[in-house]
């Protein structure tokens, strides 16, 4: 690569330049002018010496000699002095200049006037020549400036025709006549050298115009061409690049900084550009556009290269003009685009949009071979613990390893393909045309993967131990739309956690109904919390001795707006397993501490004691569940004593360190505790030694039979014991006739609640009933 610099100012001379041309030309003629000066000077006086008073002649030596000297002075200041100061001062020494021409014209001038031998006309000639002499010396220079010349032809002649005017002789008018026309000849003479000096300068200008333009132009030139985006290069007939910009070098891979790159056939290891070069001398353009491994790197690109002739002064093509562009990172990126848009960037598996891609294709080619296809959808188990006890980065190398285990079992025709998280999608083509053969097919690859993915695996310092849920779907020509065949697959797998996780099921018709109405209630309860759809409704706990209502149960309704009033028993399961429950349960929570901080501000003493609530065992399982709580009564100014938690016995054996630690912590800040549905499930009379309640309530299985089965009044009668025995509060459920509340009487009960006492209802309806029963 060849580097150009054009000149730093590129513009047009201005007229400063002009006038500093002039000046400069004056003072480089100085020393020939004060050197003949000089010797003139001296040798007048020598002349004069003899017929003048040596007084006279010493004197006006002696000026014109301090003359000289000063003049010379200045000439050396200017000599080494700046451009940039001279042309800030041009004005000055223009004038300086000027002056000691002037002065310089009038010492010679003077002599006219101090050694002027009127009756000797041999020192008159003397006198005359000398003026006349030097004045052509003077004025081929200063005729620079014309005016100059004016001012010194009167300045030196002036005195001379004056003093021959003064004789008053006819001989003196003559040659005072003749003086006047050298005088003017010379002035004349001097207009005539000033117009060849003008023509000089302008000439001269001219030429520093177009040499200024045309170092602007080649400046501007090279600086297209050194920064030009693509590379540039032009070679000769040998493929030797003469020349050529930064980016060919950097695209090419040398920083080689030679005149010459030979690109011959021994040198070019990559020909494919070859004949693109060569065409030139075909006097045709040339262009090439693919990959292409340089000679002076090991990378591989991706260019386009046209080449143009270059022809010489007799229209020969004496080389060509190659113009590259390094299309590779352009390339890689559609490249990468490409990969983004059909492929997972975490795994490299294809993703939805090229697995609906093959679904489509598989359909079609169903309609032609009729074979039968099955889809598997397979959802890692517990991958949400893994991503959040070890880590992010371990999670996707554990993805990343689910994908390599997946691949290594199927057959090539086959895709694997990653949906997003943990959901993986494996497409099994052309099983066999008979429904009950391609299932199992379709289950033998199934579990094949199921035993593949309960290998542990070796994840950084961890070892993983898990399991996937697959649903597996078989369709056929038949399907119309690939969503639904996704959907069907992802509703098997969605079975297949319901029914305890690692397992395998096949989509049937009964499971779809089942999503389909799971999914619309889920639908509908986002509406419901959007839109304040819920209630709650309270049911009255009685005194069993006195049947005075003191405590409530909070019981929760759904106002749906197209199907009416609907129960917690319809909705609950689906809130906690779509996360939902959090919600609700906070709502429920707070509407209950909103409606007893409107009864304690009631102006009347209103009996309600205390407000049951039901908690899900999501929700009692979050971390921070008792602070929270605690933080809600605060915010509503009401006392934990207030309220009391229901939990059932399958909340509290699932963690029973955890749940023991949380009740006793309620219990300290004055929350009640109690154990609801108790007998039905996991009793055990150890949970009541080791749990902190405050309260059982006996299920109304228990209670609707104590009449018609012996066995279950001894069971209650026990349970009621126990109970005493560890001071536990007692509440009988589901106590709906005048039998049941006589029977119960006769037990020793704390309280009850059924429809005998009351059933559920709304605030409003709740505080009338209270008021009459109280009345």
């Amino acid at each position: 690569m060849i580097d150009h610099k054009a000149s730093s100012d590129p513009s047009t001379p201005s007229i400063e330049n002009s006038a500093y041309q002039r000046l400069n030309f004056l003072y480089k003629s100085v020393p020939l002018i004060l050197l003949i000066n000089l010797f003139g000077t001296l040798f007048f006086s020598i002349i004069q010496w003899q017929i003048v008073d040596s007084y006279s002649i010493i004197v006006w030596l002696s000026v014109a000699i301090i003359v000289l000297m000063f003049r010379y002075y200045h000439y050396k200041i200017f000599q080494h002095s700046k451009e940039e100061d001279l042309k800030s001062s041009l004005d000055l020494w223009r004038h300086r200049y000027y002056t000691y021409v002037l002065i310089s014209g009038a010492v010679w001038g003077s002599t006219a006037l101090l050694f002027f031998t009127p009756d000797n006309m041999a020192y008159q000639m003397v006198v005359i020549l000398f003026i006349v002499g030097l004045t052509p010396t003077a004025i081929g220079i200063i005729s620079a400036q014309w005016y100059l010349v004016i001012a010194y032809a009167l300045v030196s002649f002036a005195p001379l025709i004056t003093r021959f005017v003064m004789l008053n002789t006819s001989d003196n008018l003559t040659l005072a006549y003749i003086i006047s026309a050298l005088a003017l000849l010379f002035i004349f003479a001097g207009k005539y050298f000033n117009a060849v000096i003008e023509t000089f300068f302008k000439q001269q200008n001219e030429i520093s115009e177009t040499k200024h333009s045309l170092e602007a132009i080649k400046s501007r030139f090279f600086s297209l061409f050194e920064n030009a985006p693509v590379g540039i290069f032009y070679y000769d007939r040998d493929l030797n690049i003469l020349e050529s910009n930064h980016k060919m070098l950097q695209i090419i891979g040398t920083d080689e900084q030679s005149n010459q790159i030979n690109i011959n056939n021994d040198t070019l290891k990559d020909l494919r550009i070859y004949k693109t070069l060569q065409r030139v001398f075909e006097a045709e353009q040339g262009s090439y556009s693919g990959n292409y491994h340089s000679p002076f790197s090991d990378k591989e690109l991706f260019i386009e290269l046209q080449s143009v002739p270059l022809q010489g002064a007799e229209g020969s093509v004496d080389g060509g003009i190659g113009i590259l562009r390094d299309l590779t990172l352009e390339v890689e990126a559609k490249e990468e685009i490409r990969q983004n848009a059909f492929y997972d960037p975490l795994t490299k598996l294809p993703n939805r949009t090229l697995l609906i891609d093959r679904l489509s294709m598989a359909i079609e080619q169903s309609k032609r071979i009729h074979f039968l296809n099955a889809l598997l959808f397979i959802d890692i188990d517990h991958f949400k613990h893994i991503n959040d006890s070890m880590g992010h980065q371990v999670g996707d190398k554990f993805l990343q390893e689910v994908a390599k285990r997946l691949i290594a079992n199927m057959r090539s025709k086959d895709t694997v393909a990653r949906l997003g998280g943990d959901e993986f999608v494996v497409l099994l083509n052309n099983l066999s045309r008979n429904r009950e053969e391609a299932m199992e097919e379709a289950l033998s690859v199934a579990k094949k993967l199921h035993d593949v993915l309960n290998i542990p695996f070796s994840i950084e310092k961890f070892e993983i131990n898990t399991g996937a849920s697959m649903g597996v779907y078989i369709f056929s020509e038949e399907e119309n739309s690939v969503d639904d065949i996704i959907k069907n697959a992802d509703t098997a797998m969605y079975f297949a956690k319901e029914n305890g996780r690692n397992r395998v099921d096949f989509y049937e018709v009964e499971l779809d109904r089942g999503m389909k109405k799971f999914m619309e209630i889920e639908k509908d309860l986002h509406h419901a919390i959007k839109n304040d759809e819920f209630e709650l409704y309270y049911q009255p706990q009685a005194v069993l001795s006195s049947n005075k209502v003191n405590r409530l149960e909070a019981l929760i309704r759904w106002n749906h707006p197209n199907k009416g009033l609907i129960m917690p028993d319809d909705f609950i399961h689906v809130a906690e397993k779509s996360g939902l429950i959090h919600q609700i349960g906070e709502w429920v929570i707070r509407e209950s501490a909103q409606q007893i901080r409107q009864w304690q501000e009631r102006n009347d003493e209103f009996p309600v004691e205390c407000i049951a609530i039901n908690v899900s065992s999501i929700q009692f399982a979050q971390p921070l569940f008792v602070q929270n709580l605690l933080s809600i009564f605060e915010e509503y100014d009401v006392r934990p004593e207030c309220f009391e938690l229901e939990l059932t016995e399958s909340i509290v054996v699932k963690n029973i360190e955890d749940a023991i630690e949380k009740i006793e912590l309620l219990k300290k800040h004055g929350v009640t505790v109690a154990l609801d549905d108790f007998g039905t499930g996991y009793s055990s009379f150890s949970y009541l030694q080791q749990l902190p309640v405050s309260v059982i309530k006996i299920d109304r299985s228990f209670i609707s039979n104590l009449q018609k089965d012996p066995n279950n009044e001894m069971i209650v009668r026990t349970i009621i014991d126990i109970a005493k025995n560890f001071n536990l509060h007692i509440v009988a459920e589901g106590v709906e006739t005048q039998e049941e509340y006589d029977f119960l009487s006769e037990l020793d009960f704390d309280h009850y609640q059924g429809f005998f006492c009351e059933k559920a209802m709304p605030p409003k309806e709740l505080e009338a009933f209270i008021t009459t029963k109280s009345a």
